[in-house]
């Protein structure tokens, strides 16, 4: 009896001597675009919980919050707010491209490190862009990407972009435009589609009458599948290919849209959770463990999820280890210095360069800069390129 009363007591002790960190990720688990969102979420506390078991960042205890923001802007500020006045979050975990463009300014004012599931490029331009780290390459580099793989393909070709009717969808347009114009495509329509479109037929004939050859999608996997089930039913598969940026594929596009996903090229830079990469090792682990749905293990934003949590976890792990506490200002600097030998390589995300996957400086804003282009084959994404970065998009934003 006395040994079990002195074990709960150097327990306990253990307990009270741990400091209690707060982490809050802000995102759409429910309304547009949530079926990116709610498996993101999941990535965020599954790779939380697995944090605080494995003790990742030593005498700290992580509390991870997550909060549903329904995709709009002004609950997601609310959340903001409440996160760095109550919970004195260290780092804020982010969703829309909207309420991060809202938010930066605040961001800056409070040099509150955050990292978002939006990839737009404009989050780390300035002004007001100092604290944001997005841990991939961003839509407009998809984007830029994919036509280039078009003009590979065939030069001259006509290109329509459907977007997202949101500051997520509108992201990379001015990107593709100055894009096509150097590599000689023309992009002949862009059009606005969110959820809800049930009969695509007179957005596709309008495009069959400008003799659109391409049609290059920034939205989620929902929208798109709609009008891939509508470009078969019309027989136009075999005139009209179908490409898009990161939110539109992965596991859900071939779930809703079946064969008709066939053929659709995809750029991301993740891998596949069919893939042997650590990281990805790692995800189907802690799906198995935690009792995730296989739709969610195998859906890449349970992947997204996971990167920005463990940057985040990273970056924490290092400021104790540096600066024996955890703030804003130590984690930034945490984040900044993860490159070189001390990039971070969780195995998430593929890279060009080797040995390192996610690196960040006080100007490199973006962590993974290497993007395949993928292909639905038989049910499931597989590679048709090599991991690279795109030329031209760095030309484009020098």
């Amino acid at each position: 009896m006395r040994k079990s009363i002195v074990g709960l007591l150097a327990a306990l002790g253990l307990a009270l001597g741990q400091q209690q960190v707060n982490l809050l990720w802000s995102g759409a688990i429910t309304g547009p675009t949530s079926e990116a969102g709610a498996p993101y979420a999941a990535g965020v506390e599954d790779y939380c919980r697995y944090a605080n078991e494995r003790g990742l960042v030593p005498g700290v205890r992580l509390n991870c919050v997550v909060r549903d923001d329904r995709y709009d802007n002004a609950t997601t500020r609310r959340f903001f707010e409440e996160a760095v006045d109550r919970l004195r979050i260290p780092l804020f975990l982010s969703y829309a491209t909207g309420a991060n463009e809202l938010l930066k300014p605040l961001v800056q004012e409070l040099k509150i490190p955050t990292i978002p599931a939006s990839m737009h490029v404009g989050l780390i331009r300035p002004p007001n862009h100092e604290y944001f780290f997005i841990p991939t390459s961003t839509y407009s580099e998809q984007v830029v990407a994919i036509l280039e793989y078009i003009a590979q393909q065939r030069r001259g070709a006509r290109v329509a972009l459907v977007v997202h009717p949101s500051p997520f969808g509108r992201a990379p347009v001015e990107d593709a435009r100055r894009a096509a114009q150097q590599l000689g495509l023309q992009i002949v329509d862009v059009q606005e589609v969110g959820a809800g479109n049930l009969d695509n037929t007179a957005l596709l004939r309008r495009f069959e009458g400008a003799g659109v050859e391409f049609v290059v999608h920034q939205n989620v996997a929902g929208p798109v599948a709609n009008i891939l089930r509508d470009t078969r039913r019309l027989g136009l598969h075999t005139r009209m290919r179908h490409l898009g940026a990161h939110y539109t594929g992965g596991s859900d596009l071939i779930a809703l849209a079946g064969e008709a996903a066939e053929g659709f090229l995809w750029a991301t830079s993740f891998y596949m959770a069919h893939e042997e990469a650590a990281g990805i090792r790692l995800q189907r682990e802690l799906g198995a463990r935690y009792g995730r749905p296989a739709a969610v293990v195998e859906n890449v934003n349970y992947t997204n999820g996971m990167l920005a949590t463990a940057i985040a976890v990273e970056a924490m792990r290092r400021a104790q280890q540096r600066f024996r506490r955890i703030t804003n200002e130590t984690v930034y600097q945490a984040i900044i210095g993860m490159n070189g030998p001390n990039a971070f390589n969780p195995g998430f995300a593929v890279s060009t360069k080797a040995g390192i996957e996610i690196d960040f400086t006080r100007t490199e804003l973006t962590g993974a800069e290497g993007l395949r282009i993928l292909e639905a084959r038989g049910g499931r994404f597989v590679p048709v390129t090599e991991p690279f970065t795109s030329a031209l998009f760095r030309r484009l934003h020098r």
